[in-house]
């Protein structure tokens, strides 16, 4: 097992990790499961989402069913409950760990008073902290790239894209690879290879947990439980592109060429107050 905690890389476990990230990442997903903490009927679920029309909300419920997070019990025509499955009550301690990750690594969104024009942070749902973590790792290939990262240490480009996507021109590692830089999770070390920064690393013990979620195997140690805060239609209105990745220090410009260029000269890192976006 690599020194991060985490379980070996076996295809198997990265295919099931990514397809649980497709069932739990779309927007509006985690606050759906959380507001299922205790089984509700729709229009209890409609007022605690209360920015959801019926046309994004009853397909987002089916989508769920669909994964196997939530069951819809009918009683009657008219009575009908949603509640979450074993299997979906069994994600949420999993979902505190990304909600810790993100309290520890992502920006606070801020807001500007309407009467003094001051700028002040808002309070971040523990559901928005969730969502805004799994935007950044869900798109197609981050994962790959951060596991293989994870396992490395430091890698080139071109090394990472042989990992990653054997099958493909190695090009195709530029895009995955420039939006994780973007995002504050990827690096350069003094010899110009990427590596995981510090929120990167800080993800491992969340990816520990949904592996061991994925795979069937108990999860690891729980995240220290959280109310779940329920959004109101206010704080739910400010989108979550406003708020950033909280870094010690910048990360290096990314070039193109870099995938089969010489390591460039090492440059002292400048200290920033801010990486990518969080979504």
């Amino acid at each position: 097992m690599p020194a991060s905690g985490l379980p070996d890389p076996a295809p198997s476990n990265l295919d099931l990790v990514v397809q649980a990230l497709e069932a739990i990442s779309p927007r509006w997903n985690a606050w759906a499961l959380m507001s299922l903490t205790e089984p509700a009927r729709y229009f209890d679920l409609k007022a605690r989402m209360p920015w959801m029309h019926d046309g994004q909300l009853h397909p987002k419920i089916r989508d769920l069913q669909a994964a196997g997070l939530v069951r819809r019990t009918e009683h009657s025509r008219r009575h009908v409950v949603y509640a979450l499955t074993d299997r979906g009550a069994a994600l949420l301690p999993v979902l505190d760990h990304f909600a810790e990750w993100g309290t520890k690594h992502l920006e606070r969104p801020t807001v500007k008073n309407p009467v003094t024009k001051e700028t002040t942070t808002r309070p971040v749902a523990k559901a928005e902290e969730i969502e805004d973590a799994l935007a950044l790792i869900s798109p197609r290939h981050a994962t790959a790239i951060l596991w293989a990262l994870r396992d490395r240490g430091a890698a080139l480009a071109a090394a990472l894209a042989a990992s990653v996507l054997p099958d493909a021109h190695p090009t195709a590692i530029y895009h995955p690879l420039k939006r994780l830089s973007d995002k504050g999770l990827v690096g350069r070390d003094r010899d110009g290879k990427f590596t995981l920064t510090a929120a990167g690393r800080g993800l491992n013990i969340a990816y520990q947990a949904l592996t061991a979620w994925a795979t069937g195997r108990p999860a690891a140690r729980p995240a220290p439980a959280r109310d779940a805060a329920i959004p109101t239609q206010a704080s739910s209105s400010v989108k979550a592109a406003d708020a950033v990745l909280a870094t010690t220090s910048a990360v290096p410009a990314w070039r193109s060429g870099d995938l089969f260029s010489h390591p460039p000269v090492a440059r002292p890192a400048k200290a920033s107050a801010a990486g990518g976006v969080r979504r």
